[in-house]
């Protein structure tokens, strides 16, 4: 079965007690009780009895039946006027033993009490404590009935009872759905003995009741259920507390369930009984333990357990065509019908509801692709494919299954379709781009929309029924018109069976009728219908309207006359009297009321309700004359005038009936006088009276209905466009929703990539031991390597901070000054620098360059030369030590080393020898001098062989040359030879030959004297 077959319930309604839903019952969880260690007393059932139009006389029955120790709470909700103190406290008292109370803010609730809804209050229950919250007048219909039931469902689960008593209406019936589906107990009063069966055969209808019983049989049939719920909740020995434990009121399953919805997230209050039993007996046998309260003490204590238990109630039983007959029916007849009629820009789609491991989702993919390739056509078809687990998600997403899947897929799809990589087959990259996967829960989330085929298999046979019925209610919505569903073959569509086209009972495939008519906020989150004032709403106080309305009318009085008339409202309800109306006004027997036209003598209350319907309708003044009345004194003619206002501060309208008989004479029947012709005659002329004035009543009442009923169709269009809209926009938002899927995915891909440059560069800096500090275009600290702690005063907090802040451990007196010119001037500077400890380190200071090639701060690296710094002092050594002139030049022939002979010739030839001579000068340039060019052509000759070796055309130079100064003669042996080395340069060396040249040349004066001689 697909994974997400617990359907968690919307959180929503967890947050106000008071808007509890009353729409549908499938949304109330069964296992929302809370724990025994929250609840103010150990667990008992707690019975919610609504009752209004004659539901005292049943109350009174019903509790003269109840036993004082029946250890059942009982909380009772009645219709109550907001403005008038209630006295049931006192009238049912007289009929129980049980304490009467009227429920305060918090209390907790003890059994063996009965607890009474307080005027202009809502009634919940929350925590196994009652909940009051003000009545809202203003916000029209009220359902406290259905309030109170929906919120005893939610909080007590199957240990709720629900009790329909007289009245009228339909208030508590989606409040006994709730009751019901959370495993609650139901029971109704029996219609033929309630003064008022309005609300008893409504909750009838619905087919959810348990018990219809006279009240006074009712009580007995609760305690007997009450007592059988409590044994089933802890049904043997394995449920019995241990000893010194007050557990009494827990109950372990409900306890199991809440600890998963806690940690994962899912709620299986919905899930079925029998298989939640099983899943939990096996993984108690796994644990080694024998009762339901230690495994949820166990799951309490591990919630790895918990992750456990949650994976084994997700049944991901699954695979590629799962009924290979049910997809040739969808491949023959379900496909080809979808595209037939389509074009190739419509979009198709598709929704997989509870996909699991994706086989189902892919296997639909491949029946598009072969389909269109049938067609030769090409269409956009979309897969949605959902599922609760986030885990079977990401297993979906890679497409890659086990080379088992070729017991169910065709060696032809599989090569078309799949790719064979290692020990499994990956799903190929068309196929893949079909599908798109989204972790999705079917009760709370909206459901995707204009869906062409929907696949939910083996999903509801794990659900109840109400639970059921709801989601087939969503599947309806979410298919378009003549889209088809295809659910498992032990799953059908009950109620909903007379809207769709059985395409093939066999395999479940059925075609919608017609596009689903629920209201999306009704399937998912239900609510009342006279939701509560918040604090901090603008609502005026009735006390104030009726206040300004009486000063009003008595300003209008004064100015006119002072005969009886009545201040009345839209809803013909009188607000105030003024004058002597005893004679005319009477009160009705039967439920207390200040109606207008109930309160009158029938002969001017239909006239006056005509007048005040054309009033109100039209703003004008009425007027009727000579209507007779038959009062205390006789028979008497009366004058009607109505005159409607609007109040100038709540804009609420209002109606004063003036009936003036001041300038009539009352018409006498003296009793000895009594006259049959005279009688008969005054009775035609009332009748006739009667029967014109209920013709304009009848006229009048036409015309408002006509008015209503274009009222009515005018808004019935505008819910149709705004549902249209809705439509519209919620597949915007789907498709918003996709593209955002894509660059999230996408992001998250880069946000990986850059992960792993940063860890390369990371670990770049730190292997290569280079201390290396990056500053901003302020001069502040961003990222250092360790190693540049060696360097400066620098720790991980320093990062923000601006390096002018930190000391140094090198001797770089213009270290600032070099990163402002550097980041000014854009050139790198290096520089050797002696660290405190004796150590060399070559500093590097760079511009920051970004991929705009502009400067956006400075990059210092310390380089330990240490090393190089001594080898290079124990060659200046060696070649100091050398009695030779040593000069070493790079490859342009720039003096670059010397050693101690090269300084001692040059300082005993003069400054002049020096600064020509000395690092840094181009020793080609030197002998290009005129000076050296005009004494002989030594010089020349040494340039071009200098250069020779540099451009690689020799290997080495040697000369004599003589080198006079001004008291000795000297000669000198030049040599010089490449230097070994990939940035090339020479080695120079002078030898003083003097000494042998002057014996060379006294040999040869005495060769040439032996000659002479």
């Amino acid at each position: 079965m697909p994974s997400d077959t617990p359907v968690t319930q919307p959180d929503q309604n967890d947050a106000d007690p008071a808007i509890a839903p009353a729409t549908d019952a499938a949304a109330v969880p069964a296992d929302s009780a809370p724990d025994a260690e929250n609840r103010p007393e150990t667990s008992c059932c707690i019975v919610g009895l609504g009752a209004s139009a004659g539901g005292l006389e049943a109350l009174q029955r019903f509790f003269d039946a109840v036993p004082g120790d029946s250890d059942l709470a009982y909380v009772v909700v009645q219709h109550l006027s907001p403005v008038h103190k209630s006295l049931m406290v006192d009238l049912l008292a007289k009929h129980t033993a049980m304490e009467v109370v009227q429920a305060t803010d918090g209390v907790p609730v003890q059994r063996n009490t009965v607890y009474l809804l307080p005027p202009g209050k809502h009634l919940t229950i929350e925590d196994c404590r009652l909940r009051l919250t003000a009545k809202d007048a203003g916000s029209g219909m009220s359902l406290p009935i259905d309030i109170f039931l929906t919120a005893l469902a939610r909080d007590q689960g199957p240990l709720a009872i629900g009790v329909i008593l007289s009245g009228t209406g339909s208030d508590g019936t989606r409040g006994l759905m709730a009751i019901k589906s959370a495993g609650g107990f139901t029971a109704v009063q029996q219609p033929e003995t309630a003064q008022f069966d309005g609300m008893p055969r409504s909750a009838l209808a619905t087919g959810q009741v348990d018990a219809t019983l006279p009240p006074d049989e009712l009580p007995a049939r609760l305690i007997d259920h009450a007592r059988k719920a409590l044994a089933r909740a802890r049904p043997a020995a394995n449920r019995r507390p241990r000893g010194g434990q007050n557990d009494q009121g827990d109950d372990p399953l409900a306890q199991i369930i809440a600890v998963i919805r806690s940690v994962t997230g899912v709620d299986f209050s919905h899930y079925k009984l029998a298989t939640l039993l099983r899943r939990i007996e096996r993984r108690m046998q796994g644990a080694g333990l024998e009762s339901m309260e230690d495994y949820a003490a166990l799951l309490r204590r591990n919630s790895a357990e918990t992750v456990n238990l949650y994976k084994e109630m997700l049944i991901g039983v699954t695979r590629f065509f799962r009924d290979e007959a049910a997809f040739r029916i969808l491949a023959d007849r379900v496909i080809p019908s979808l595209l037939a009629n389509r074009s190739p820009t419509d979009l198709i789609r598709v929704w997989v509801c509870g996909c699991a491991s994706g086989e189902e989702a892919y296997s639909l993919a491949i029946l598009f692709a072969e389909a269109q390739e049938r067609m030769g056509r090409s269409f956009d078809v979309k897969i949605f494919a959902t599922d609760i687990d986030q885990d079977s998600i990401e297993v979906a997403s890679l497409g890659e299954y086990p080379r088992a899947i070729a017991e169910d897929v065709s060696q032809e799809r599989l090569a078309r379709f799949f790719t064979a990589r290692g020990e499994s087959y990956v799903v190929s990259r068309d196929l893949r781009r079909m599908v798109v996967f989204a972790a999705h829960n079917i009760m709370r989330d909206p459901p995707f929309t204009k869906i062409d085929l929907l696949s939910c298999r083996n999903l509801l046979i794990y659900m109840d029924q109400p639970l059921q019925r709801k989601v087939l209610g969503l599947f309806q919505y979410a298919l378009r018109q003549s889209g088809f569903l295809f659910l498992g073959t032990s799953e059908t569509l009950g109620d909903l069976q007379s809207d769709f086209h059985t395409v093939d009972s066999r395999n479940k495939i059925f075609q919608s009728l017609r596009a689903g008519s629920f209201r999306l906020s009704r399937l998912l989150v239900p609510t009342v219908a006279a939701p509560l004032a918040r604090h901090g709403d603008d609502v005026t106080s009735p006390a104030l309207e009726e206040g300004a309305a009486i000063d009003e009318a008595m300003a209008a009085l004064m100015k006119a006359y002072v005969p009886p008339c009545l201040l009345v409202n839209e809803q013909m309800n009188i607000m105030h009297v003024f004058g002597d109306a005893s004679s005319l006004l009477k009160v009705p027997p039967g439920e207390a009321t200040l109606n207008v036209l109930k309160m009158l003598p029938s002969s001017v209350a239909m006239v006056t309700g005509t007048a005040l319907n054309r009033a109100f309708r039209s703003g004008e003044e009425f007027a009727l004359s000579n209507i007779p009345v038959k009062d205390r004194e006789g028979v008497a003619a009366l004058s009607l005038r109505v005159q409607p206002y609007v109040a100038r501060k709540t804009g609420r309208r209002f109606a004063l009936v003036v009936l003036d008989r001041a300038n009539m004479l009352p018409l006498s029947v003296p009793d000895s006088d009594f006259d049959l012709n005279a009688d008969a005659a005054e009775r035609i002329r009332g009748l006739e009276q009667e029967l014109l004035s209920r013709g304009e009543n009848l006229q009048a009442t036409i015309e408002e209905l006509e008015t209503a009923n274009e009222e009515l169709q005018a808004t019935n269009e505008e819910l149709l466009a705004s549902n249209e809209e809705l439509q519209s926009t919620n597949e915007e938002l789907q498709s918003v929703n996709e593209e955002l899927y894509s660059v999230n995915a996408e992001y998250q891909a880069k946000v990986e990539e850059l992960t792993e440059i940063t860890n390369d560069l990371d670990n770049l800096l730190r292997s290569t031991e280079i201390g290396t500090v990056f500053l901003d275009e302020d001069f502040v600290i961003r990222r250092f390597t360790p190693a540049a702690a060696s360097f400066i005063n620098i720790i991980p907090r320093d990062i923000g901070r601006s390096i002018a802040h930190l000391s140094t451990n090198i001797d770089y007196p213009d270290f600032l000054a070099d990163i402002r010119k550097v980041f000014g001037g854009r050139e790198a500077m290096e520089r050797h620098v002696r660290v405190h400890d004796g150590r060399w380190v070559l500093t590097r200071i760079l511009p920051y360059l970004t991929d705009k090639n502009q400067v956006a701060g400075v990059v210092v690296t310390f380089v330990d030369v240490t090393d190089t710094k001594q080898a290079q002092e124990r060659l200046q050594n060696v070649l100091d030590s050398l009695p030779e002139h040593i000069a070493v030049t790079d490859r342009d022939g720039r003096i670059v080393m010397v050693n101690a002979a090269w300084r001692r010739f040059a300082a005993r030839n003069g400054g002049g020898a020096t600064d020509r001579c000395g690092i840094g000068t181009n020793y080609l340039e030197v002998c290009l001098t005129p000076e050296a060019i005009g004494k002989d052509g030594v010089a020349r000759a040494v340039h071009d062989g200098l250069h020779r070796i540099l451009d690689g055309k020799a290997d080495d130079f040697t000369i004599e040359y003589p080198c006079h100064s001004p008291d000795a003669q000297r000669w000198f042996l030049m040599h010089a030879t490449r230097l070994n080395d990939p940035d090339g340069g020479i080695v120079v060396s002078h030898i003083n030959i003097t000494n042998r040249k002057l014996m060379e040349l006294r040999l040869d004066d005495e060769d040439q004297s032996r000659g002479v001689a």
